[in-house]
């Protein structure tokens, strides 16, 4: 019996055992994990602090009260580039009427919070968990929302939410609530393409923010929370059923007293738009490009650009742009039958710096940002190739300018001799003529004998050179090189080629953009310094543009 119970009393200890190895296991497991959360958390937090702190957040009034301009080559302003903001007016221009209805349908505890709401927060983790972890929303203080509006996407994760506290806490640092709440007011969407409340009052109304009444904010107020759907112009009967529930809010909060509300609410909503849409986006086609350059060279958001209120500087001389305009609006071009027009695209630019002084990207109705044929435009240069290709390697070679070249359509050409050119009036001399003739007639077939008598190597060098790309299938076609029928260039890029000849032999890489300066006056890009290449002597730059 002793030695049943001795038997029993060791396998009970040994199952104990067993139990407690596996407790901590366990254990050291779980201490192990919630470690290594908590280095999660450290770092992820880490991360949202220098984000909230590199965030140039004391910048962010600067760049919601200013446009961003664009200015010529002589430091004049040209016009500003489409804006996702409006007329910014100061928190006294704005009625409390507008501000009580805003504070109290979207942050009631605006004024007592620094930044954040955790009632607000709370309740919308329950939203959280009631909704299987989708983010419906709620929570956000109108300090969050500032910062979603002025640095983040819309998306709707939790990083982006932990984003937006940490750029309020850093936001209610810098500035005091009056200057949140006329941030706020100035950079939200009101609908019907108007941002901010300054420009809403006279799109809905037809009066300033300063004087739009207590039904009339309740209005505005009401198209904050989803403008497709609650502004009047659109969804009348909505918009109104949503200013008599903010109207009774604002009762409920303490904003005003139910008589108030009971007569605001008797009162229709009678619209009145005296909203002047000025456009400034005067030269279309040169501000893409300037757009498109401080995106791709700089390396600038876009988004920003628009909205951020910088100063950007370029070579536009108005003048030439519009001059070159006029000549587009009254020349004679020969459009299809059937109504597509003819296109055509022009650059002026300034040999010595590169500075695009003027362009015209294609005819008809412009897109913003749309296909620009000044400088995306990809098309055979043809014979205007000839003197980068041909003649310019042919004087660096020894030629004269009135050196004899052949001009005969029965020869060939190429490594087989089996390459035939003709003129394109089918006529030759069948002799040799003075180099400068062949360029003056553009002779084909002198262009071909000069590149073949030199070697292709030649003239692919030279235009690699000059900037210009030549595809591997091109690189043993003779017509390609000597006759421009090569992979496409763009007039941009034929414009700052042939500027090599005007100065002097130096080519200037193009530009649009000189300088960028911030909402604070920060200069962020300098290129006033002109980026140059000696291409060839003067003396051969001389020769080419004699002929």
């Amino acid at each position: 019996m002793k030695e049943e119970w001795k038997i029993k009393l060791k396998n009970w200890g040994q199952r104990q055992s067993v139990v407690l190895k596996n407790f901590w296991r366990r254990y050291r497991i779980n201490k192990l994990v919630i470690l290594l959360g908590l280095v999660m958390v450290l770092i992820s937090s880490s991360y949202l602090v220098f984000l909230a702190k590199t965030a140039n957040v004391e910048n962010l009034k600067a760049g919601l009260a200013q446009t961003t301009l664009v200015y010529d080559r002589y430091g004049e302003e040209a016009g500003e580039l489409y804006a996702q903001k409006g007329t910014f007016v100061t928190i006294e221009e704005i009625s409390t009427n507008i501000q009580d209805a805003v504070i109290s349908t979207e942050d009631k505890r605006f004024y007592s919070h620094n930044g954040f709401d955790p009632i607000g927060i709370g309740r919308a983790a329950v939203g959280y968990v009631i909704n299987r972890g989708n983010i419906v929303g709620g929570g956000s203080t109108l300090t969050q929302q500032l910062a979603k509006n002025a640095y983040l996407t819309l998306d709707q994760t939790l990083i982006r939410k932990a984003k937006e506290l940490f750029l309020a806490l850093e936001i209610e640092k810098q500035y005091e609530k009056n200057e949140i709440l006329e941030m706020y007011l100035n950079n939200s969407y009101f609908g019907s393409g108007v941002w901010g409340v300054e420009d809403a009052s006279w799109k809905y109304f037809g009066k300033p923010a300063s004087d739009v009444t207590v039904a009339e904010g309740a209005v505005l107020a009401g198209i904050l929370k989803a403008p497709s759907n609650y502004n009047p112009i659109d969804y009348y009967e909505n918009s109104l059923t949503r200013r008599d529930l903010i109207l009774q809010l604002m009762v409920d909060n303490g904003f005003t007293d139910q008589a108030t509300a009971d007569a605001a609410m008797a009162e229709g909503i009678y619209l009145a738009d005296y909203y002047d849409n000025a456009d400034a986006y005067n030269y279309p086609y040169y501000f893409d490009a300037v757009i498109e350059e401080a995106i791709e060279e700089y390396g600038i958001d876009e988004e920003d650009l628009l909205n951020k209120g910088y100063k950007i500087y370029t070579g536009l001389d108005q003048q030439y742009q519009q001059q070159m305009d006029y000549t587009y609006e009254t020349a004679y071009f020969t459009d299809a039958d059937d109504g597509t027009l003819m296109q055509s695209a022009s650059v002026a630019i300034n040999p010595q710096t590169g500075d695009v002084m003027a362009i015209v990207g294609g005819r008809g109705e412009h897109m913003f940002r749309g296909f620009n044929r000044a400088t995306q435009m990809r098309v055979p240069p043809a014979s205007t190739i000839k003197p980068l290709s041909v003649y310019l390697p042919a004087l660096e070679n020894g030629y004269k300018v009135d050196s004899l070249i052949m001009d005969d359509d029965t020869i060939g050409y190429g490594e087989n001799d089996d390459y035939f050119v003709a003129n394109y009036n089918h006529y030759s001399e069948y002799q040799g003529i003075p180099m400068y003739q062949a360029l003056v007639e553009s002779k084909n077939t002198s262009a071909a004998y000069l590149l073949d008598e030199m070697g292709i190597d030649k003239g692919i060098q030279q235009l690699r050179e000059f900037g210009l790309k030549v595809r591997e299938e091109d690189e043993k076609e003779l017509g390609a090189i000597a006759l421009g029928a090569m992979d496409g260039v763009s007039p941009l890029q034929m414009a700052s080629a042939y500027g090599v000849f005007a100065n002097g032999g130096v080519k200037a890489e193009p530009r649009f953009i000189t300088k960028i300066v911030d909402a604070t006056g920060a200069v962020i890009v300098d290129n006033t310094s002109p980026d140059t290449k000696r291409i060839t002597t003067q003396e051969t730059a001389d020769a080419m543009t004699s002929m």
